[in-house]
């Protein structure tokens, strides 16, 4: 009978201990769960998503204003949409606004009789302005900047080419080392090819080339590189010739 009792006994003892394991264990896991739910992974949060507006694209566009449809002419400020490049797109407004302030009209200045007016676009006399092409491909985001002027007298020509290349998971701009580093390439790599595409493209007139490929290549500074939509390497780069200088826009890779 004693027996007995001290087998029960032993038994329910048993019992309450694994009880109280087992009750004490879940609220320990639930506690450090908590904690560290709570605690550390706040302090080890990173940024991830440098998106401003959650709803637009990377590059977007606003203010847009036509002056001259016939000319194909217009003005927009450009957005780039990420909280890291708020200096950056202050700086293309303030060259846009710069740009918008300084346009003449013909009824605004007085031309000496021995001009010829040969571009009657909305009564334009002169101005500059500029177009934006952007591209997104993989975490890339690309933004060309051309500027082209124009009178009354020349037409609109080209003039200047800058090109923005933006990494999405950092929010940073690349360099055009790193840029070209994507595609394990240098920048003489590239002269080379701009060399080969330009010979293929030469032309005579009364037996003088019109490229100048040497003057282009070797007095290289006024180009932009960038990734198109297809992650395809490009550069834009002014041509100089014995005519007309002229932007080209050409695949590197």
């Amino acid at each position: 009978m004693e027996e007995n009792f001290k087998n029960k006994f032993g038994f329910f003892a048993f019992v309450l201990i694994v009880i109280g394991l087992a009750v004490g264990g879940y609220f320990y896991m639930d506690y450090t769960i908590k904690d560290v739910k709570t605690g550390s992974k706040k302090e080890e949060k990173v940024i991830t998503d440098y998106k401003i507006d959650k709803d637009k694209d990377f590059i977007y566009y606003k203010d847009e204003e036509t002056i001259s449809e016939e000319g194909e002419i217009y003005y927009k400020n450009v957005v780039i949409n990420l909280s890291t490049q708020e200096v950056l797109n202050e700086l293309l407004e303030k060259e846009n606004k710069i740009y918008k302030d300084n346009i003449k009209y013909r009824s605004d200045v007085s031309i000496p009789t021995e001009e010829i007016v040969n571009y009657d676009y909305d009564n334009l006399y002169s101005l500059t302005f500029r177009e934006y092409k952007d591209y997104t491909y993989n975490n890339y985001v690309s933004l060309l900047v051309n500027d082209f002027s124009f009178s009354c007298f020349d037409d609109i020509t080209f003039k200047d080419t800058k090109a923005y290349v933006f990494d999405t998971k950092t929010g940073k701009s690349l360099t055009e080392e790193e840029i070209l580093s994507i595609y394990s390439l240098s920048m003489d790599d590239v002269k080379n090819k701009m060399r080969e595409y330009l010979t293929g493209k030469q032309s005579t007139v009364d037996g003088t080339e019109v490229i100048k490929i040497d003057e282009t290549v070797n007095n290289l500074d006024n180009y932009s590189i960038y990734i198109n939509e297809f992650g395809h390497l490009y550069i834009t780069y002014l041509v100089k010739t014995t005519q007309v200088d002229y932007n080209e826009n050409m695949e590197v890779k």
